[in-house]
């Protein structure tokens, strides 16, 4: 591990905090505050659109020039939301987008409906249930969602916190009972197989609210064995708040048979254990560790670049087989999947708004495993009501055989803005 990098990585952050310090705490207008409001109709369009300009690494282990990726990339997407409410215990909710992207490679324009239910609670909100499509958000994470647990697996947030698909619900039906702090769930929820036929996938959750705040989930697959998931969140104090996660999987998150030789394990673990510490200024820390079996051990690893580096070789040289050509396809498709190896830590740093709501925002993201790191700073500005807009930085770092290395782009820089109606 480069110990030189990371101690840069968390001095920054650091040193971040203080040259920014501030003592107002403006509303937070990057915030996704929800709020019960009792009017019967509520209706909200917005127009999101960033540029991305990229330098991309070329050439790299898993792809020796084979897979184009673009050097820049344009994203609009008109954003409707629409919640009606009527006989005080029904309310209808729709989300609809329609998306543009153009690239120097492709050009393309969508529509998709992300979100469409209907939704009832008794009067004293003991029971509740919803149909439709929905989107979850059953966990807790700073940056990893262990909890997410309905397939396919949507919510990745640390690859791309502006891809609206991860925003998609799933086609379900969901029944919850509230008894003082206790909840207990049933979920029945559409799930499309590799034939595309559909199935149901089920999931039964309950949990407790309170000055601990724990939950269990049990997930069930067609033809896979069961998965649980487990998270325990608490607040020390008036700064510190600990969040724990856990999850067993009979799914690997890795498509592994093209990959590696044989497969062993029948269950695949994830831990997360994570720390925030909210200063009386407004500044934020936040440190968050997770551990996956999903991703490949030290002799899976090895053996990936080991053949990636034949299958390259013999490409660039003229004799790649199919099989080559299948290899490299299957190496470069791992880096979308998940976490690629078993060891992670997150770091981020957070300012208060200024009194002009200007905000700073940094992460650190290492690979315990081969000290590959993804850094993302980002300056956000609160305009007026309805204007905001961000500045990103990524940047990756790690050598031609580390996960952070091997990544399409070396760094990239993105504006977006927001504007809500």
């Amino acid at each position: 591990m480069r110990p030189f990098h990371l101690l840069l990585g968390i001095i920054s952050l650091f040193f971040s905090v203080v040259i920014v310090a501030q003592t107002d705490e403006p509303v937070d207008p990057f915030a996704n505050n929800l709020t019960d409001t009792k009017t019967t109709y509520l209706n909200q369009v917005s127009l999101q659109s960033y540029y991305q300009a990229n330098t991309l690494n070329r050439n790299n282990l898993f792809n020796p020039g084979l897979t184009k990726f673009p050097n820049y990339q344009h994203v609009s997407v008109v954003d409707w939301q629409l919640t009606s409410q009527w006989q005080s215990n029904y309310q209808v909710i729709t989300r609809a987008i329609a998306q543009y992207d153009q690239s120097n490679l492709a050009e393309d324009s969508r529509a998709s409906m992300l979100e469409g239910a209907i939704k009832w609670h008794s009067d004293d909100y003991r029971w509740q249930w919803q149909l439709g499509r929905i989107h979850t958000q059953w966990s807790t994470g700073f940056n990893w969602h262990l909890m997410n647990v309905l397939s396919p697996f949507r919510n990745r947030p640390y690859i791309d916190i502006d891809d609206p698909n991860q925003q998609k619900g799933w086609d379900m039906f969901t029944v919850k009972y509230q008894h003082n702090n206790w909840f207990y769930q049933l979920v029945a929820a559409d799930y499309v197989t590799e034939n595309d036929r559909h199935k149901l996938q089920y999931v039964a959750r309950f949990g407790y609210q309170g000055e601990h705040d724990f939950s269990l989930l049990i997930h069930k697959l067609p033809a896979q064995d069961i998965n649980f998931a487990a998270s325990y969140n608490k607040v020390l104090t008036d700064h510190i708040t600990v969040r724990m996660q856990w999850s067993q999987s009979s799914l690997r998150e890795q498509d592994t048979h093209v990959l590696i030789e044989s497969i062993n394990d029948k269950h695949y673990q994830k831990f997360l254990a994570g720390i925030g510490y909210s200063f009386a200024s407004g500044h934020e820390l936040r440190l968050e560790y997770l551990n996956t079996e999903h991703g490949f051990r030290e002799d899976e690893w090895n053996h990936i670049t080991q053949q990636s580096t034949v299958s390259s070789t013999q490409i660039t040289n003229m004799q790649g087989s199919n099989n080559d050509y299948a290899y490299l396809g299957a190496a470069l498709s791992s880096l979308g999947r998940g976490q690629l190896r078993r060891n992670y830590l997150y770091l981020s740093y957070t300012s208060p708004l200024s009194s002009q709501l200007w905000q700073y925002r940094q992460s650190i993201q290492l690979n315990m495993d081969d000290d590959s790191q993804l850094h993302r700073l980002a300056i956000l500005k609160s305009w007026n009501n309805s204007l905001t807009s961000r500045l990103q930085v990524e940047a990756f770092s790690g050598c031609t055989q580390c996960e952070y290395g091997l990544t399409p782009n070396k760094h990239n820089i993105r504006i977006v803005l927001n504007w809500a109606f």
